[in-house]
């Protein structure tokens, strides 16, 4: 008996730990050229409709973004976490 309610317990537990990590990953870094470093809310992304490109790492992701504003060729991009870093922009 004892067992079954640990094991209980511990799959409440793993459920509970399973949705604070999917918050986390839904968590975005966008970033405008006016105000770098600026989280702008999860309801922009729908002004971000260019997909750029696909990054192994959060730090790759983030340079192409940069340098694509300091180049002048978009005003805002995002990192969005999934599978890969996938780097989002407004042009």
């Amino acid at each position: 008996m004892t067992r079954m309610l640990a094991a209980a317990g511990f799959v409440f537990a793993l459920a509970g730990f399973a949705q604070a990590g999917s918050a986390q990953t839904a968590a975005a870094e966008t970033v405008t050229a006016r105000q770098p470093g600026v989280a702008v809310p999860a309801a922009a992304r729908a002004d971000l409709p260019v997909h750029r490109g696909k990054f192994w790492f959060h730090s790759d992701c983030v340079t192409a973004g940069q340098q694509g504003v300091d180049r002048g060729h978009w005003s805002q991009y995002q990192c969005a976490e999934g599978w890969m870093w996938n780097l989002w922009t407004d042009r």
